[in-house]
């Protein structure tokens, strides 16, 4: 009999599982994907499906097998036994229905079989090895063996207790269980593994499809068939060489790291697998998807980043809720790489589940009072109503408020929690207890004493109640720094988060000196207190005392790794916000590109701090002119979110990246890509932030720009006015943000060509730079460009031109995309004086200068005008027809409407060429759209007035032809 070589059939043993598994329909699908890629391969799995012809010249492979000799044994007798029919095949064996009828007692069982392919000294001495196992093995999840023997012709059987039922992911799912139900059936595979492993054996190959669960729901573990006894120095060599034999037996999806690479298997490696079930039941997918060998066989490696959180890669918020915390750490703890860091034991891991679903603090989390506290509110819920009640009925359930209460309540139970642990020691106890009591008052008058801002209608904000914890703190706790301090922090961490920049400034500097007396410079605490400062030092552009900080912070911060990874990573982030202001580009993106390697490195490419870095540093890439780069970044931080997160909406991350993403789609010439993604970002962080916050506002700024390209003047002035007056709500001085909005208002508003409304702002964002310090030369530059166009509006000719030869070669240097929009200026300063050949020179320029990076669809659009019109001042009026052609075919690709006043020139340049072709009926819808425009945006103007003139110009025209 021909047969495969341990080395091949290594090979061929786990694709033929997989195959197998396949549904009947699939595995034409699955085979053609092999084929591809080796097609001999594919050709010995399809005669060992196929059965009986041969894959090496000679009798088939699974010929002999139980399953393919259906024919000829079912109705034998094995022993008591009787087979009836085949239940399945996998890559060692088949299995049979059959029933002992020897007259002792009926009943059905299970018979597995070897295949006759592998029958010899150490197939026989592999199946009774298993055997031997399984006959260890007493415990009411694991499927029993019942008996074992030899065939006539020396095949070797087992027979096994015959389990009815589905495989436990397929029951979990047909049963629509919740979460504790999945858990409670996982905490039965729990103790039969733990049973196993008691007994000095491994299975090597947990996955769904070895676990069953029966009409009753009782779960089942089966086939050991693959297990490795580890009870003794020659068992371990023996099962050794049996691995070497046979090759590594495994399935990839659930494979340890050290399974992959060939190493020593333990009770770890089991583990591993436990977390990658627990990982698959309580999310619906696995943690890396497809891994599998290749077509050749090769184990496919584990990618060096950790998985995505379970939570993260759920669409339903409820149950991302419920998963996050525990259940994410529970799962990632059994899954880390270095078997050294997982769970130790399975009764470890099952104990900690234990916990978890008892409301206890579980020991895969790093040990934090907040974490205990919330643990202890859990389990304590009458204890800890008087606070949560009092402030649910004040917060009235919106979500930011029910976000601080929540944050604020921690500090009182963690007290609550440390005086419990205490009550052991009487002295330290009573204490404990006393401050227990005085923090629970302080954060129960923080709510009922909160005063409600006045015009918001008896309702109590996040920011009133951050406001008066504030001052409660520093009446009532000054003298307890441990305690202030973590409170402030707390409240700084809070404010941050709602966007109240001034007042979590002031929270942090007062905690932060508390958090070193009572904890020292080094502490977790105090390090967050340090990052939270350096934040807050740069939102309200103090830059030059944030610089002071960033070094020493950043040195402190890269020694506690890998503990303080997030806390790290926010940092760098800081730093890069505060280099890109001080137009460090190198320094800003390096920071940039440092968070996204240890982020990925410790977190994973999935995860939100992975996801939102990118995002930063797609928007630093935009800030610094590099468009292209800037959307490549945004692009694959989305796309990553929009896979993990899916669906979920409001979601802070997501929301956050949408914003950098529609804000590159914009700097690359895609307004109407991005007006649709703005729109929803809008949305969403009203509904995050439920009041005006720092995000809500630059949400609507984006919204704003992207609304101006497309054509939609009117509403983004509206809008970036709004953020313009909401910003100044926020802060107590003008921070660069300021200046920033001011620019932007006067960017909506250039279409309009409202010059002294435009100039207001101009002069408004200039006057700001000096107190603001470090003004970018590309932002003075821009200014001045439009400053140039503002006075060939006015008619000064003279001094359009001074600013324009000023500012030509600066921006060529420092900002190409405006140093291209520069040449439009100059054209239309040339044409408004009818210098008709100059002007169309400057046109011709303004195109070519269309080629540089940054410049967009739109500017070629308004190039290709300007020449236009120069060119029907000389009497081109073919060219003028080409070029307007040409302008309205770039402003329909970035789906500017056709009545838009960007589209005026051109629009009454196209009317005149009707006109001058004869062509009127064609001219009057042209001007009609034009007159419509001004009329909307600048009534009475001088263009609103040609407009006019032009519109009753076809009007008269068109009555002569009638």
């Amino acid at each position: 009999m021909n047969v495969p070589d341990p080395q091949r059939w290594a090979v061929l043993s786990p694709l033929l599982d997989e195959l197998l598994e396949l549904p009947d329909d699939l595995r034409p699908a699955r085979l053609a994907a092999l084929r591809l890629q080796d097609a001999e391969l594919a050709d010995e799995l399809a005669a060992l499906l196929a059965g009986p012809d041969s894959i090496r010249g000679g009798r088939g492979f699974m010929a002999g097998t139980a399953l393919r000799e259906a024919p000829s044994l079912a109705g034998q007798r094995l022993g008591a036994y009787t087979l009836e029919s085949p239940l399945g095949q996998g890559g060692t064996g088949t299995v049979w229905r059959a029933r002992r009828n020897d007259g002792r007692f009926e009943g059905a069982v299970a018979i597995k079989l070897l295949h006759l392919s592998l029958l010899g000294q150490a197939g026989a001495q592999r199946f009774s090895r298993e055997g031997n196992i399984l006959a260890r093995l007493t415990h009411p999840n694991i499927a029993r063996l019942l008996d074992a023997g030899l065939t006539d012709g020396g095949q070797p059987y087992l027979v096994i207790e015959l389990v009815r039922g589905e495989r436990l992911d397929r029951h979990c799912d047909a049963q629509g269980l919740g979460v504790d139900q999945r858990l409670a059936l996982f905490a039965d595979v729990l103790a039969a593994v733990a049973h196993a492993h008691s007994h000095l054996v491994v299975h090597r190959d947990i996955k769904p499809s070895n676990i069953m669960v029966t009409p009753d729901g009782v779960v089942k573990l089966l086939d050991f068939g693959i297990a490795k006894l580890i009870e003794d120095e020659s068992a371990l060599a023996e099962s050794t060489d049996l691995t070497r034999e046979w090759g590594r037996a495994l399935t990839p999806e659930y494979a340890a790291p050290e399974q992959l690479r060939g190493e020593a298997v333990t009770t770890a490696t089991d583990v591993y697998a436990l977390g990658v079930l627990l990982y698959e039941l309580l999310s619906g997918r696995l943690p890396y998807p497809g891994r599998r060998r290749s077509a050749t066989g090769a184990l496919v490696p584990l990618p060096e980043t950790a998985p995505v959180r379970p939570s993260l890669v759920v669409a339903d918020p409820a149950l991302r809720r419920r998963l996050t915390g525990d259940l994410d750490t529970i799962a990632l703890r059994a899954m880390k790489p270095d078997a050294a860091e997982r769970y130790p034991t399975v009764s470890a891991m099952r104990d900690d589940l234990a916990r978890h679903l008892s409301g206890h603090p579980v020991l895969a989390r790093a040990d934090s009072w907040a974490y205990r506290a919330r643990k202890f509110v859990g389990r304590n819920r009458a204890g800890s109503a008087v606070v949560a009640g009092v402030g649910l009925a004040l917060l009235g359930g919106a979500y930011a408020q029910v976000a601080v209460l929540l944050a604020l309540a921690v500090g009182t139970l963690a007290a609550l929690w440390q005086a419990r642990a205490a009550r052991a020691q009487a002295g330290v106890a009573r204490e404990a207890q006393r401050r227990a009591e005085a923090v629970k008052q302080f954060i129960a008058s923080i709510f009922t004493e909160a005063k409600p801002r006045e015009g918001e209608g008896g309702i109590v904000s996040a920011a009133d109640l951050l406001t008066s914890a504030t001052g409660r703190i520093e009446a009532e706790l000054a003298a307890n720094p441990a305690v202030a301090g973590e409170l402030g922090v707390l409240i700084a961490q809070s404010c941050s988060k709602l966007g109240e920049l001034t007042l979590g400034r002031r929270a942090v500097e007062a905690a932060l000196p508390r958090c070193r007396q009572a904890f020292g410079a080094q502490h977790p605490l105090t390090l967050r207190g340090r990052v939270l400062q350096f934040e807050a030092l740069n939102q309200n552009s103090l830059h030059d005392e944030a610089q002071r900080l960033v070094d020493p912070l950043l040195a402190d911060l890269r020694g506690a790794l890998p503990v303080q990874v997030e806390v790290f990573i926010e940092a760098l982030r800081e730093a890069s916000y505060l280099h890109a202001k001080r137009q460090d580009d190198a320094t800003s993106f390096s920071a940039l590109r440092e968070a996204v390697a240890v982020s990925e490195a410790h977190l994973g490419p999935a995860h939100k701090e992975t996801l939102y870095t990118l995002g930063l540093l797609s928007n630093t890439l935009k800030h610094f002119g590099r468009y292209p780069e800037s959307l490549v970044a945004a692009t694959t931080a989305v796309e990553r979110a929009w896979q993990t997160l899916g669906a979920a909406r409001p979601n802070t991350v997501l929301t956050g990246l949408e914003r950098w993403y529609a804000d590159a789609l914009i700097a690359n010439g895609r307004p109407a890509d991005a007006e649709a993604v703005a729109r929803q970002v809008v949305i969403d962080q009203r509904a995050l932030d439920t009041t005006v916050t720092f995000r809500v506002v630059t949400a609507m700024s984006t919204h704003s720009l992207a609304l101006v390209g497309l054509g939609r003047t009117t509403e983004s002035v509206a809008l970036a006015r709004e953020v313009v007056v909401q910003h100044t709500t926020l802060v107590e001085a003008a921070t660069f943000d300021t200046a920033h909005f001011a620019y932007r208002l006067a960017h909506c508003l250039l279409p309009t060509r409202r010059v002294d409304e435009i100039e207001a702002e101009l002069a408004r964002d200039e006057g700001l730079w000096p107190m603001l310090g470090n003004e970018a030369t590309v932002v003075r530059l821009r200014r001045q460009r439009v400053r140039s166009l503002l006075c060939a509006w006015r008619g000064d000719a003279d001094a359009a031109q001074r600013l324009i030869d000023a500012v030509d070669e600066p921006l060529r240097v420092h900002s190409p995309a405006d140093w291209a929009r520069l040449g439009r200026v100059r054209a239309i300063n040339l044409r408004l004086q009818q210098r008709w050949d100059d002007a169309a020179a400057a046109a011709h320029e303004a195109i070519a200068r269309c080629d540089a990076p940054g410049a967009l669809a739109i500017d070629r659009a308004h190039a290709h005008t300007e020449l236009g019109l120069a060119l029907l001042g000389q009497g081109d009026v073919a060219g003028a027809d080409s070029n307007i052609t040409l302008a309205e075919q770039h402003f329909d690709q970035v789906q500017v409407r056709a009545d838009s006043v960007l589209r005026s020139d051109a629009l009454l340049a196209r009317g005149r060429i009707h006109l001058l072709l004869k062509r009127t009926s064609d001219a009057l819808p042209c001007f009609e759209l034009a007159e419509r425009s001004w009329a909307e945006v600048n009534p009475g103007s001088v263009w609103h007035v040609q407009a006019q003139e032009r519109l009753a110009e076809a009007q008269r025209a068109s009555a002569d032809m009638n």
